[in-house]
């Protein structure tokens, strides 16, 4: 038995300008994007037309932490916005979807979100919520839940749940063509983790494993396009794999990669993406004798070439342009005991297909402390 389900409208345009006005309902609106520069790069017809006078929050940082958060809960609440639209990677529209949780359950803080999410008030589900997705990587567009991170204590939270979900993502490859590199690996490899750990994980489905197998095949032909001049053709399918790999984890949750990921961000500083497209390779290893159609069809869909092999590719192409070890961001061997510690996040470690000891995970840690380049 298997079930798989996402409510969130998707369009693709490459006119976001012409598209926008057909999507949102008319009312008081609210924008979410990364800078407060960011109207200036915009179309000049949405600066004119659906946006002109519409407040904007842009105090938004990479990891948004638990008090950034509520700035922008405090900054929404007095405007009572109809619908928002949040136009970023994948912080933007993790803070938009806190907001319009916690507008559509009149809850004003945080901390009482995280304790527990209260009831749904008459007013109904909130503001309409608009994605726009900037980066190809985050999926979050696509999802029910949502990342805040408590610096101070070390921790991640995540809420889950089906107010949380967008009601239209808006994918417009354009937005993604002044992505710089660094971003443009970060978000690309964690797209390839949501596909890679949809695939052996407890809770797959056979529309999962399409999507995912589409997302591997796209990051797999276009990743190493990522050079300068970046194509508007690898851009687009980029923007296709991310979407696609969404839609897989989306359903299924993410597994060990991210759990032994959040660590790594949370202590060293080390971008999502590369913590967690980190350790797909030895988890590859550990994972694919026990799903071997999967492996074969995979093998398969990459022109035969050895999924393994494919892996380390892929990893030598970023690594070659930017960090990509433990070690490149300052841990060490010392680390390694209280890194496997905080690797096992419930939720997301046991969603794996084999289930992993700290045994396992140390060794995982050792292979991508300082992985050979050759």
């Amino acid at each position: 038995m298997w079930r798989y389900a996402n409510p969130v409208a998707i369009h693709w345009t490459d006119d976001l300008a012409a598209l926008l006005p057909t999507l949102i309902s008319p009312g008081k609106g609210l924008l979410f994007a990364y800078s407060s520069g960011f109207l200036e790069t915009m179309d000049a017809g949405l600066r004119r037309g659906l946006l002109a006078g519409i407040p904007v929050y842009s105090e938004i940082e990479t990891n948004p932490t638990l008090a950034q958060v509520q700035r922008a809960i405090d900054f929404a609440r007095p405007l009572a916005p109809d619908w928002i639209l949040a136009i970023g990677g994948g912080s933007v529209l993790d803070t938009a979807k806190i907001v319009r949780l916690a507008l559509a359950r009149d809850c004003p803080r945080i901390d009482d979100l995280l304790d527990a999410i209260p009831p749904r008030t008459a007013g109904g589900r909130g503001p309409q919520l608009v994605a726009v997705p900037t980066t190809h990587g985050t999926g979050a567009e696509l999802t029910m839940w949502t990342t805040v991170w408590d610096k101070e204590k070390g921790r991640k939270h995540s809420l889950s749940h089906p107010g949380i979900y967008p009601d239209i993502a808006a994918y417009c490859p354009q937005l993604t063509h002044g992505l710089p590199l660094p971003i443009s690996f970060a978000t690309t490899l964690d797209a390839l983790a949501h596909a890679m750990e949809a695939l052996w994980n407890r809770n797959e489905n056979p529309v999962s494993d399409e999507m995912a197998f589409a997302a591997v095949k796209l990051i797999s032909d276009n990743l190493e396009g990522l050079a300068n001049p970046v194509s508007a053709e690898v851009r687009a399918n980029l923007l296709r794999a991310s979407l696609f790999a969404g839609l897989a984890f989306a359903n299924t949750k993410t597994a060990a990669a991210h759990s032994i990921s959040y660590p790594l961000t949370l202590r060293w500083g080390i971008p999502h993406g590369i913590a967690c497209s980190m350790p797909l390779l030895p988890l590859w290893r550990i994972n694919a004798p026990h799903i071997p159609a999967k492996a074969e069809r995979l093998r398969l869909l990459l022109g035969g070439e050895d999924v393994a092999a494919a892996l380390a590719r892929l990893q030598r192409f970023v690594a070659d342009r930017m960090p990509y070890s433990l070690r490149a961001y300052g841990a060490g061997p010392a680390d390694l005991d209280a890194l496997v510690r905080e690797s096992f996040t419930k939720g997301r470690m046991d969603n794996n297909r084999v289930a992993l000891d700290p045994a396992d995970v140390r060794a995982i840690l050792e292979a991508i402390l300082d992985p050979p380049r050759g």
